[in-house]
């Protein structure tokens, strides 16, 4: 699978307005693209108690890059990028090589509900074959078995030229709600996570989405 993970402030300052064009539009006009199989839009919660310095977030995925750059050229992409000019600001965008760890197969478009993503490096003293390897076969383990989660999404960020400070993997969690996202972290599972995520995660970027399933 091939993730975009964007972010965006908007241009007005009418946030009412903003929404319901985006909503409305925007989101519509995305849902067309060729080949999108997964969509979620959400608005940015504070993370630690700090404000997030962009409004929103979307998570669109195709089943591989070769798909999401086809998308990419479909008739959809002139309004979607006047649209684009028009309403948002301050866009960042975030390609990841992802794989499905607990499908999110019961969703439906309207569904509310809760993301977490995290972009994230790894604990490297041992090396990086060690560090993938206890990633991939504890770490992920344990978060699978996270009580309420609906979706779970791994994968290796794609480098972008120019930009520096990417992270090395991201990892995307779903749950119905907040409150489901807090009572899996405070479950033994979740506090197991937590020792290995102190453990096993460094230099961690970590985003709330207060989100819909659009697709």
């Amino acid at each position: 699978m091939h993730l975009t993970f964007v972010t965006f402030n908007y241009r007005s300052a009418d946030l009412e307005a903003e929404e319901l064009n985006y909503l409305g539009y925007h989101v519509q006009l995305a849902r067309r693209f060729p080949g999108l199989r997964q969509y979620y839009t959400g608005r940015l919660m504070k993370v630690a108690g700090k404000e997030p310095d962009r409004i929103r977030a979307a998570i669109l995925g195709y089943d591989d890059a070769v798909a999401a750059a086809s998308a990419m050229r479909s008739e959809v992409v002139p309004a979607l990028l006047a649209d684009t000019q028009a309403h948002l600001k301050d866009g960042t965008s975030t390609a990841v090589e992802a794989e499905t760890i607990v499908p999110f197969d019961s969703r439906r478009a309207g569904q509310q509900c809760f993301v977490m993503v995290a972009e994230f490096d790894l604990e490297q003293s041992a090396g990086t074959e060690a560090a993938e390897k206890h990633y991939l076969g504890t770490h992920v383990a344990i978060a699978r078995r996270l009580p309420g989660l609906r979706n779970y999404v791994i994968g290796k960020l794609i480098k972008t030229p120019g930009i520096e400070d990417s992270r090395y993997r991201m990892a995307a969690l779903v749950f119905d709600s907040l409150d489901a996202y807090r009572a899996a972290y405070a479950s033994p599972v979740g506090r197991e996570l937590l020792n290995d995520e102190a453990a096993t995660i460094r230099n961690a970027r970590v985003y709330r989405l207060d989100a819909r399933v659009e697709l």
